[in-house]
């Protein structure tokens, strides 16, 4: 039940469908925490889809998240978002819902989906290196 509410939570996102269509494609890496912890915040769902392959495709998925998104923070680069995170309308009260991307010039990169109670500066916190 847990994992069905879980990848519900993204549906209304175009994001969702690089995660389905992609994430067991040659090339692609997805790795998905439910009810996990990253770096001492206790996350709802962690979703992440690195690529080799499919970047144009992917990234058209994220820029068709760009319009619903609350707060835009994106370094943008010869007119192509190339980093960033996209603060999704919450689904649930009081659950925060985020869509982190990078992608290089050759389209190689990774998109992320948080959800939780997590503000826009523990995403910050999170990214970090």
């Amino acid at each position: 039940m847990l994992i069905a509410t879980a990848a519900q939570a993204q549906t209304d996102l175009a994001v969702n469908q690089a995660f389905q269509k992609y994430g067991s494609q040659k090339g692609c890496k997805m790795v998905t925490l439910i009810d996990g912890q990253l770096k001492g915040y206790d996350l709802k769902v962690y979703k992440s889809l690195s690529f080799r392959k499919y970047g144009k495709e992917i990234m058209a998925l994220v820029k068709a998240d760009r319009p619903k998104a609350k707060k835009i923070r994106e370094i943008v680069e010869d007119g192509q978002p190339r980093n960033g995170y996209y603060m999704m309308p919450p689904q649930r009260e009081g659950i925060n819902r985020y869509v982190l991307f990078r992608c290089d010039e050759d389209f190689v990169g990774a998109i992320v989906y948080i959800e939780g109670h997590l503000l826009p500066d523990d995403i910050m916190k999170i990214t970090k290196r």
